[in-house]
């Protein structure tokens, strides 16, 4: 990657000279699921990454949006939200299913609340999902089943930003030799953007933040003003940036690259060195209706034969290197199947 350093640190002299700060913090956040949508089939089970997603992390962000401008947090925020995810959120079918789904979450905790009347912890593990079950079902309905209206307002009040990725998620690097694709994957994800949010998008995620040399051109073209790129695309950069990925740097187009910092990615993602790993970490495969026995936790499923969505993290992790370790409850539960539920500690 070449880049204009005589522009980049005139920027940075302004900067300083300026506002007189060492530095700022981008908190990039990137939310992608491949699309999954099968009207032919009642019970999907690719399509419960999109509802455990919506439960577990969409809801929850917008929750914590509420609540900073409650507080009268003047927030500022970066996320991508992919054209395949903004597409199934506001497709009527998944809508429908998630709300279907949704339901029977909170049936299912009902009936944990019930069944364990005399064991005192998991009752009111049962209770607290009843409860956040409950605000997930209110704000799913307080915006009419419309997330990406949810997320578009936060951008609106100028607290978040969207940006937008390739049309499908698209490998950029592996599509190079038909810049035709590549344009495609582009202009298609940046329409679909101004369709849904009304305005044309200037950031993108590069398609796991993979770069080639030359797509900037093509980015600048399609209206681009900034990527995110992994760090070594800007570590290796031509000539090697003075601050490394701890600074944007600006491509002989005008279109500005910013590189994910390894440190950070890694305490969120790596099994071995990030939360995941941790043991007080939910195990995301725990399954309710498999561990416990108890039929009913099966019969409220879309198909008799699987039990899967109903799931309970905090039993096992298995890490990196492939080494189980156990919480210490977990082996409290493990001599008490008929306990375990999908509620976290």
């Amino acid at each position: 990657m070449d880049y204009n350093a005589t522009n980049f640190a005139s920027v940075n002299l302004l900067r300083r000279t300026r506002l007189m700060t060492l530095g700022y913090v981008a908190l990039v956040l990137h939310a992608h699921l491949p699309f999954v949508r099968h009207p032919e089939s009642d019970y999907v089970l690719e399509e419960e990454w999109l509802y455990e997603a919506i439960t577990e992390t969409y809801v929850p962000l917008l929750q914590t949006f509420e609540g900073l401008k409650r507080d009268g947090i003047d927030f500022r925020l970066t996320m991508s939200m992919t054209p395949p995810l903004v597409a199934m959120l506001r497709d009527p079918l998944l809508q429908e299913r998630y709300d279907e789904h949704l339901a029977q979450l909170q049936e299912l905790a009902e009936k944990e609340y019930v069944h364990n009347e005399f064991n005192g912890h998991i009752r009111y593990l049962a209770e607290h999902y009843i409860q956040e079950f409950g605000n997930v079902r209110e704000l799913w309905e307080r915006y009419d089943r419309d997330l990406v209206k949810a997320f578009k307002q936060f951008q609106d009040s100028g607290n978040l930003e969207i940006i937008t990725c390739g049309a499908t998620h698209g490998y950029l690097p592996l599509m190079q030799m038909y810049p035709q694709a590549v344009w495609a994957q582009l202009k298609v994800a940046c329409d679909h953007y101004e369709e849904h949010f009304g305005q044309r998008p200037r950031g993108i995620w590069l398609p796991e933040c993979a770069y080639y040399e030359g797509v900037e051109r093509m980015l600048a073209d399609a209206g681009l003003r900034y990527f995110i790129t992994d760090g070594h695309g800007i570590l290796y950069a031509r000539p090697r940036p003075r601050f490394g990925t701890y600074a944007p740097i600006y491509t002989e187009t005008g279109v500005a690259a910013f590189g994910r910092d390894h440190e950070s990615s890694q305490q969120v993602w790596a099994a071995e060195v990030g939360y995941p790993g941790a043991v007080e970490y939910r195990e995301f495969y725990k399954d309710l209706g498999w561990v416990s026995g108890r039929m009913w936790a099966s019969s409220i499923t879309k198909s008799p034969a699987e039990t899967g969505g109903y799931r309970k993290k905090g039993f096992t992790i298995l890490t990196g290197r492939g080494r189980r370790r156990r919480s210490t409850l977990a082996t409290l539960w493990a001599t008490e199947p008929s306990k375990l539920s999908i509620y976290r500690e």
